[in-house]
């Protein structure tokens, strides 16, 4: 008689636990093929439990193959060749750690909970069931709903000069998508330029894409355009409003220059217009893609200025390699969830992203002033200098000492604080960038900066 031992099977339900035992015995050969099984009546009173639970458990076996019945004779274990399945070993699960908490994490750059427009968006998000409940059915366009494409162009003509055609605009679930969009518009033998420093994970997805990347050097205004030149890459991608990691801009002079150089030499620009919404002095520079559109593509995101959890970005492509994803690509799908589409439109297309966006910049400017004076009012003033600190939500802190900066950051962290170096995002070693670390603010409490600001004057004195 099959006998098991119930008290193990914790929230498993009955039926449930008898299927498996019977399973794993037949395949680990404890009951031989066209073995008899006890009767549902035999097995229900051996373990004190119900006829139907055992009638339950038969069931799925049969169902699945492992066992067969006979007409009056009962229940057999069926002939399965359990001698070539492998037997995996069972997996204990182990609890993942829970990621480190910081005292303070400069590497940060997630917005305060209390400044995303919660009662506004699920206000939106009801009225959006209500107004869209047949859109919900069919399938969204292939390069977003027409509304939100809409939305975002109007958007960037009252705020970024720039004029959009909808038709133009795709929509995706995060730039990471896109970028593998642009390489297969551009052709996997392309050779893409990017910046050094700059954010590594954007050649890293341009790479992964088959794509090859050269990493050109940045000066005080951007990326090297004789660097450029010489490097006979296809395209470049840049963030000339707001660079990472080092937060500078770059200046209309040397846009021009790159623009001259995309449309003489039938290059493409990337531009990725990063953080280009906090902007705390003078007014926003009018992107490349304003002054000429046909060989730009633009890229931006909304994971920054509402949730990183809203994974939906956008990039407006030239009329030739539109027609090119219309032709070629137009059997994708749209990435990004109808409900999610039509919520974000109707909260541009209503105002509110423009309110959000406004009230955001002058939180950050405040915010952003009173981290800046805490820094001048602690005794490790006398031994840094601030840089790039009139946009985005991150600024450089610079040592005006000779360390070592893995010394320096290794210290950091056993004191419970995060931190990296603007030589951490080189491709080449470029020592102007020593000594040089990011300060992610926006997340940063006033108290919190404090602690940090006596370990790492205490480090800076040594």
């Amino acid at each position: 008689m099959l006998t098991y031992d119930f008290g193990k099977r914790e929230k498993t339900s009955l039926y449930e636990y008898l299927y498996k035992c019977i399973k794993e015995d037949i395949l680990s050969g404890k009951i031989k093929a066209n073995e008899k099984l006890p009767s549902k009546r035999e097995m229900a009173k051996n373990h004190d439990i119900s006829v139907i639970t055992v009638e339950n458990a038969y069931a799925q076996l049969i169902v699945e193959g492992y066992i067969y019945t006979k007409e009056k004779k009962g229940y057999f274990a069926s002939d399965i060749g359990s001698q070539y399945i492998e037997q995996k070993p069972k997996v204990k699960y182990e609890k993942k750690k829970e990621k480190k908490k910081w005292l303070v994490d400069f590497n940060s750059n997630h917005i305060m909970y209390d400044s995303f427009p919660f009662a506004t968006w699920s206000r939106i998000m009801r009225q959006t069931l209500l107004d869209k409940e047949n859109s919900f059915l069919s399938v969204p366009e292939k390069n977003g709903v027409m509304e939100l494409r809409e939305a975002i162009a109007d958007h960037l003509q009252h705020f970024r000069g720039m004029n959009v055609n909808p038709d133009n605009i795709i929509v995706g679930a995060g730039t990471e998508y896109l970028y593998s969009i642009i390489v297969q518009l551009l052709g996997r033998d392309k050779v893409i330029a990017v910046e050094d420093p700059g954010y590594k994970k954007i050649g890293n997805v341009y790479e992964s894409n088959g794509v090859k990347c050269l990493h050109i050097k940045i000066d005080q205004r951007g990326i090297q355009l004789n660097e450029l030149v010489e490097s006979k890459a296809d395209a470049v991608h840049i963030s000339p409003s707001h660079q990472f990691p080092t937060g500078r801009v770059m200046p209309i002079s040397r846009r021009t220059h790159l623009l001259k150089w995309a449309i003489n030499n039938k290059k493409y620009i990337i531009e990725d217009d990063y953080d280009s919404e906090f902007r705390f002095s003078g007014k926003p520079i009018p992107p490349i893609a304003g002054m000429e559109g046909k060989r730009v593509i633009y890229m931006n995101t909304f994971s920054k200025t509402l949730a990183p959890s809203i994974r939906i970005a956008y990039m407006v492509l030239p009329d030739e390699l539109m027609d090119k994803f219309n032709t070629k690509l137009g059997f994708y799908s749209n990435t990004v969830s109808g409900f999610e589409q039509y919520t974000l439109a109707n909260f541009i297309s209503k105002g509110y992203y423009e309110r959000h966006i406004n009230r955001m910049r002058n939180y950050y400017r405040d915010y952003r002033n009173k981290i800046i004076r805490t820094i001048q009012n602690h005794p490790i003033y006398s031994k840094v200098s601030i840089e790039e600190e009139n946009s985005g939500l991150h600024f450089i802190l610079n040592i005006n000492k000779k360390i070592d900066d893995e010394q320096f950051k290794k210290e950091l962290q056993q004191n419970n604080i995060n931190i990296s170096g603007v030589s951490d995002y080189c491709y080449n070693n470029l020592d102007e960038f020593k000594h040089k670390f990011i300060i992610n603010y926006s997340a940063v409490s006033e108290e919190n900066l404090k602690k940090a600001l006596d370990v790492m004057n205490e480090a800076l004195s040594e």
